[in-house]
């Protein structure tokens, strides 16, 4: 059977790694290595991850001396890695039972294809019930094909936990970035494309993905402005690497600043909503100029032109509490639905 070595950094989170290791083993088609990595937490969750090797043979278990976070683990293991595809999955995560075998089927089929996943599922307490089977509906891509529909939206599809890697593209491609600690996943999969085709495996959900106050990334992506420019240092990032890879990467590339300058402009309208005067709408404005100054400058100037208007201030005040609903909605949406454990 295919090997797939699973990574599982654990940083304080000794409260989920045992669902978090347990979920891998729902998986009889491949053979699993598994190794989790405490990156020296400082409360018990060592205490915990000692005890899971008990759980199966196949778990092995690591301790750092030092804190090393999250990229300098992840890309520690992915060096040593001996399977024929590697899943990082982030402790506090799950993946739904049969996805690796499923996942790893697709990819053992197509030998080109650098990386394969699936849909997710956002989470905030209990791991949900998976209630609903759906059809396996496999939809493949050329890498170049991939990366220009990953451009023309201005980010990638996937979150991490559904993501299984061919091991020997990961080490074509190296490693994590150290330089990109918000953004470094999705400057990966667009490195992997560039080197091997992507396979999307839709139907039943891959895996779940914890959405906690206290993620990281949560708190990047409460922030309208700082969400586009690490997604910009991603594609900037990836830009360098690609080189006669990807022949068309200045297009490709033109694509991604389009896109990223239509995000910041419709953001533009909601920190204008919410207070035209704030620096947040003038950096948003100023990001959209910066990417693509073509297609941003009519929208800008449109939007400078009524910020001082009396209408238009009268028109802020009567939207602002819609427009402070449709914010906090937006980053709730996906709570609720996890709370309601169904799927």
């Amino acid at each position: 059977m295919p090997t797939v070595s699973v990574v599982v950094p654990c940083y304080k989170y000794g409260r989920y790694v045992t669902d978090c290791v347990t979920s891998v083993l729902a998986n009889s088609e491949v053979d699993l290595d598994i190794l989790v990595v405490d990156d020296a937490s400082p409360d018990d969750s060592w205490s915990i991850v000692q005890r899971l090797p008990g759980l199966d043979p196949r778990i092995r278990v690591h301790r750092n001396t030092r804190n090393q976070g999250l990229i300098g683990t992840a890309n520690a293991a992915i060096t040593v890695a001996t399977g024929d595809y590697l899943v990082l999955l982030s402790a506090d995560d799950a993946l739904t039972p049969g996805w690796l075998d499923r996942g790893v089927s697709f990819l053992a089929r197509n030998p080109q294809a650098a990386l394969a996943y699936g849909p997710t599922r956002r989470f905030a307490d209990r791991l949900p019930t998976l209630h609903v089977k759906r059809a396996v509906r496999p939809v493949g891509w050329s890498g170049r094909d991939w990366i220009g529909q990953t451009c023309a939206r201005g980010v990638t599809p996937m979150l991490s936990p559904e993501v299984i890697a061919r091991t020997s593209a990961l080490h074509e491609v190296g490693g994590y970035r150290a330089d990109l600690p918000y953004s470094s996943d999705m400057e990966m999969w667009l490195r992997l494309a560039s080197v091997g085709d992507v396979i999307r495996v839709g139907g039943p959900v891959a895996a779940f993905y914890r959405v906690s106050a206290q993620s990281m990334s949560r708190r990047v992506y409460l922030d309208l402005l700082h969400e586009l420019q690490v997604r910009r240092d991603a594609f900037d990032a990836w830009y360098g690497f690609a080189g006669d890879r990807v022949p068309d990467r200045e297009a490709l590339m033109a694509t991604a600043r389009t896109a990223l300058a239509r995000r910041a402009v419709r953001r533009a309208y909601v920190a204008f909503l919410q207070d035209p005067l704030s620096g947040q709408f003038d950096s948003l404005c100023q990001f959209a100029l910066d990417n693509d100054p073509d297609w941003a400058k009519r929208p800008i100037e449109r939007l400078m032109s009524i910020r001082d208007r009396a209408w238009a201030r009268s028109a802020r005040q009567r939207l602002l509490p819609v427009t402070r609903l449709g914010v906090r909605a937006r980053h709730a949406a996906a709570d609720i639905r996890a709370r309601l454990h169904v799927i």
